[in-house]
């Protein structure tokens, strides 16, 4: 399974980078943890109007090569915690940069359960300046639904800096799910992000959902407040 080789790649780096980081500076490693008022992912509710604690770090090196984990509470079913998994390769072309990469998603909680929520998809995002778009594919399941791999994701964004600490954010993505009739929606958002001292963070956002396929109480638009520090 692809959430067996990305902690195998884990695992096996980890002892190597901090090594590594020490010898040549080749390697960075960055942490990050936040408290967000809830969880919102691709504009769908996960924690059920409560909030959420959300961290993870990441390995970073010269050459491009990335990994890094990141992990979220959420309240669905008899599932309670998110641990995301990712490994890739950032690199630019000119004033391009492309970045391409494989994401895990994996629910403690919801081993051996079905439907199996686990999930994997392969993306590509590409970035122009204050723009950048993606294109996400699920190699498994989309979370459990559906009767096969093949369901994506597109997302465009564009982030304006107003001031030093100040900048503004808009987001459209658009969720295509595979074997699921009428499970197709789009999500948009609109940001603010404030950069106070000593590396701490304050968001807004709101967000809003359309589609046949986002109609629950989950869907609805709402406002999301958050505080994070990135070390």
């Amino acid at each position: 399974m692809r959430k067996s080789f990305i902690l195998g790649i884990i695992i096996a780096l980890l002892p190597f980078s901090f090594i590594t980081n020490k010898a040549s500076a080749e390697w960075i490693s960055t942490a990050n943890v936040g408290l967000f008022s809830e969880y919102r992912f691709r504009g769908v509710k996960q924690t059920e109007d409560a909030p959420a604690i959300q961290g993870g770090f990441d390995l970073s090196h010269s050459s491009g090569i990335y990994l890094g984990n990141w992990n979220s509470n959420v309240e669905f079913g008899n599932t309670s915690l998110e641990m995301d998994f990712y490994a890739g390769y950032s690199f630019d072309i000119g004033d391009l940069n492309i970045d391409i990469g494989d994401l895990y998603y994996y629910y403690p909680d919801n081993s051996g359960q079905t439907p199996n929520i686990n999930s994997n998809e392969v993306y590509a995002i590409a970035s122009y300046g204050p723009l950048s778009g993606g294109y996400h594919y699920f190699t498994t399941e989309w979370f459990g639904v559906g009767d096969d791999s093949g369901s994506t994701y597109m997302q465009i964004n564009i982030d304006l800096p107003i001031t030093e600490k100040l900048t503004l954010s808009a987001h459209a993505g658009s969720s295509d799910i595979e074997g699921a009739v009428g499970s197709n929606y789009e999500d948009y958002s609109i940001s603010a992000a404030y950069a106070m001292q000593n590396g701490f963070d304050l968001g807004l956002d709101y967000i809003q959902n359309n589609g046949s396929g986002c109609t629950s109480s989950a869907c609805s638009s709402g406002t999301v407040i958050s505080i994070s520090k990135s070390f």
